[in-house]
């Protein structure tokens, strides 16, 4: 396989690769929210060692910070969808799922008690995960049972 023939699988995987990234950085925006909620359970040894944590800094608004990063990652979420032409069950169970959990996440945890940050550090990845997941899941099965039909065919009707 030479240059030109690597150039062309690329291009013919374009969406797939976009819609790799898209879930990559996504994790990326999950990872740095679930990172500020653990960062504040050291918030007080930060004070007193001179660390100048993301917690610290952010401190009075942590909380409008992790839904800045909850939309990214739900934004990043719905593009990996719409590159991969996933259907309405990602889009409730994966996209819809983690909004309900990160929502409620952030709007329940409190950020001066360090061991409800902990119980959302820990318990929080797995709902939000949990429902990532269960809406990939769904998808999946939703494809193997034929409930969208034939999406080529409907495309090549679409062409015709």
């Amino acid at each position: 396989m030479g240059f030109p023939a690597l150039g062309v699988d690329l291009l013919a995987n374009q969406a797939a690769l976009t819609a790799a990234a898209c879930l990559y950085a996504s994790n990326i925006a999950w990872t740095v929210l679930y990172d500020m909620i653990y960062a504040h359970m050291d918030i007080k040894d930060d004070v007193k060692a001179g660390i100048k944590s993301i917690a610290l800094k952010h401190e009075k608004e942590t909380k409008m910070v992790l839904s800045g990063l909850a939309v990214v990652q739900l934004g990043l979420l719905s593009a990996t969808g719409v590159a991969a032409g996933l259907g309405p069950v990602y889009f409730v169970g994966s996209v819809g799922g983690a909004a309900v959990t990160l929502g409620t996440m952030i709007r329940r945890v409190k950020l001066k008690k360090v061991k409800n940050c902990w119980w959302w550090f820990v318990k929080g990845a797995w709902f939000t995960g949990g429902a990532i997941s269960l809406g990939l899941a769904g998808e999946y099965c939703a494809h193997l049972l034929g409930w969208y039909g034939d999406v080529e065919e409907e495309k090549r009707s679409l062409a015709a």
